[in-house]
């Protein structure tokens, strides 16, 4: 009854929370940007020969 109970939770509460937060935000940046000139996400210190 447990797992029932469980299954019922994550399909009812916790699904539509994640979908309903990834049409807000979109925390991987995998959404396209046509006017972008490239998509790598460059961090300081991460230029060439520095290790």
């Amino acid at each position: 009854m447990r797992t029932v109970l469980l299954t019922a939770v994550y399909y009812l509460a916790v699904t539509p929370w994640g979908w309903c937060r990834r049409r807000v935000r979109d925390p991987l940046a995998r959404r396209r940007r046509p006017r972008a000139q490239t998509y790598w996400h460059f961090t300081p210190g991460s230029g060439p020969g520095e290790r």
